[in-house]
């Protein structure tokens, strides 16, 4: 990219078509054709909460729920796909990918909850998942589960943190990274934070073959709850965080991560990057690790960060943007928010390209592709 561009419009992105394609200043195309990989998520609609498969510009099929969701992971060895409650929700949902039934619909063990997110050993035997430990007063860790026998629960994992959020697999295969949201909370209180004075952020690393806790790097304000990562095909860490203290903060938001070192902040220098929610959702890193996306749904923004400067590219107004994955068949990073709406990144680009738009479907705070 040769120049960089600020693109923060005067009105938040309305839902209706028309009304995006009048506004030149939003800078969003014309729906142009549905170019994109099937998406897997959580949403609502005047029927309730729904979990499934959106192909083009339709649900390909999906599931009726009693709850929200959170997030999904395609579990491509098994051709399954799960999605996970949002905390303090108990729920976990294995879906078939080939016609859309529900396979089983599993329960945290009792005295746990979810707290929305998991992922899978690198040989597909085994679900993590990160969890609150109840009767342990709140205490965080990572729930074991094997794929091979109906997901049946065989242990938790201390992740030595209270809160943890978002986990991925590091590509050694054998590393967990977990992002500690340092948030106590008890179902009994709701989502109350019982600890506001005694946050302990960090990202925390996990072996797998040892189960142990082998490096922690504290976030660089106790109130920064770190929440949602990615992780870049070299091992960088890509973290977002949510500030818990008084708004706004003018604290960065956005942090890298390499092993063996400190939370680096991006630079935002170039761009003068405003929030008064602090409020960082999904966090997404193309294929290449050259290009990155978080969305800001309560600031309703979405950022493009050049991953090789660790600085602020590009940036755009979309109210309640919140999902956001990587479609590397299409060369574009997926967009969703709470009015229906699918949105097209693509880097270099000035403009947002309309995918699909869904009247009354209120997508949830995650994407994840069936590829």
């Amino acid at each position: 990219m040769q120049r960089r561009h600020f693109l923060i419009a005067s009105s938040a992105l309305l839902c209706a078509p028309a009304a995006i394609i009048a506004s030149r200043e939003l800078r969003v195309t014309e729906k142009q054709g549905s170019d994109f990989s099937p998406i897997i998520s959580a949403a609502s609609d005047s029927s309730g909460n729904r979990i499934g498969v959106w192909q083009a510009d339709s649900w390909q099929y999906s599931q009726p729920i009693q709850h929200r969701g959170h997030d999904s992971f395609f579990h491509r060895q098994r051709q399954e796909l799960l999605f996970f409650s949002r905390r303090p929700g108990r729920e976990l949902y294995v879906v078939d990918a080939r016609n859309g039934s529900v396979l089983h619909a599993i329960q945290s063990e009792d005295g746990y909850h979810y707290y929305g997110h998991g992922c899978v050993s690198a040989d597909g035997r085994y679900l993590y998942t990160t969890e609150n430990n109840i009767h342990d007063d709140g205490a965080g860790c990572i729930g074991v589960y094997d794929c091979e026998q109906n997901y049946r629960c065989i242990g938790h994992m201390d992740c030595e943190g209270i809160g943890p959020h978002d986990l991925a697999l590091m590509p050694d295969g054998d590393t967990l990274v977990i992002a500690i949201g340092g948030i106590k909370t008890l179902p009994s209180r709701g989502r109350t934070t019982l600890n506001p004075e005694n946050l302990a952020p960090a990202l925390h690393y996990l072996d797998l073959s040892s189960q142990r806790v082998i490096e922690k790097v504290p976030a660089p304000h106790f109130q920064l709850s770190l929440r949602h990562l990615d992780v870049s095909p070299d091992g960088r860490v890509l973290v977002g965080a949510q500030f818990q203290g008084k708004l706004p903060s003018d604290k960065p938001l956005v942090y890298l991560h390499r092993r063996g070192q400190a939370l680096s902040a991006m630079n935002t220098a170039e761009l003068a990057l405003h929030f008064q929610r602090d409020y960082i959702a999904s966090v997404s890193i193309d294929d290449h690790g050259e290009w990155a996306v978080t969305s800001c749904p309560r600031d309703n923004m979405v950022c493009l960060w050049n991953m090789q400067s660790q600085s602020l590219a590009q940036v755009w107004t979309v109210r309640d943007c919140a999902g956001a994955v990587y479609d590397a068949a299409y060369q574009q990073f997926i967009l969703s928010n709470g009015d229906g709406q699918l949105l097209a990144l693509v880097p270099g680009k000035r403009t947002l390209t309309q995918l699909a738009y869904s009247v009354g479907t209120h997508w949830d705070n995650h994407l994840t592709l069936r590829v």
